[in-house]
């Protein structure tokens, strides 16, 4: 276990405090994918958006944690945001850790790329870079290996993989074949009806244990807070 980077939490707004407001919306949503996932067995959550800029790393980043903290549970993040990786950037492991892109191209083994990033019971699994034929990484026998072989390992655990967004990239819809549910991120303000209505068309909906509306205002709540 690395030393939690606190500052970077802070800055990056990575929740950690079971007092904060934020804290108590993820275990809201935490319970609810308990709820829809544990009857069926269901360990592996792929956590994806509509288009860009929609926070869906940070949904990621911070469910993760909050399952992490549940006494029953661990969790393993996984970022497989070829095209934009920023786990690393929000938990503040410094732009050059190692990831899967070292493990796809033979050259560390998936053991030397796991890490603990200072809260217990939370493994992350980096990118470690950028791939330019993500689509085809996403989609190859290796990558479907990967996801077995994780899920197979840690069946105490509940993976969460961060994926690119639907509209505009063929990754997340590709990867969707592999796990066992989906959740969406929309961003108030910013995520457009035709995005919405676009993404329903191509996303498989038995996967789907729902919609997470991000940065909603306190005032838009009756005085509650919804994450950002």
């Amino acid at each position: 276990m690395i030393p939690a980077n606190l500052g970077a939490f802070s800055r990056n707004k990575v929740v950690l405090d079971d007092g904060d407001r934020v804290a108590e919306q993820f275990k809201v949503l935490r319970t609810l994918l308990f709820n829809r996932t544990r009857p069926k067995g269901w360990s592996t959550v792929q956590i994806t958006g509509f288009d860009s800029g929609e926070g869906k790393s940070l949904v990621a980043v911070n469910l993760a944690i909050s399952i992490a903290r549940d006494s029953r549970q661990t969790t393993l993040l996984v970022d497989l945001d070829f095209r934009n990786p920023s786990i690393h950037t929000l938990l503040g492991l410094g732009p050059s850790v190692p990831g899967l892109v070292s493990f796809f191209a033979g050259l560390k083994g998936l053991e030397e790329l796991l890490i603990n990033p200072g809260i217990e019971k939370l493994t992350v699994l980096p990118a470690g870079g950028r791939v330019l034929q993500a689509p085809e990484l996403m989609g190859s026998p290796k990558m479907e290996a990967l996801v077995g072989e994780l899920k197979e390992r840690y069946k105490d655990r509940y993976i969460i993989f961060d994926t690119p967004p639907m509209l505009g990239f063929p990754d997340a819809l590709v990867f969707s074949e592999y796990v066992d549910s989906i959740i969406l991120v929309a961003r108030a303000g910013h995520t457009s009806r035709i995005s919405v209505e676009k993404t329903v068309d191509l996303v498989p909906r038995d996967k789907v244990l729902g919609l997470i509306f991000n940065d909603v205002k306190p005032k838009d709540l009756d005085g509650e807070y919804a994450p950002r």
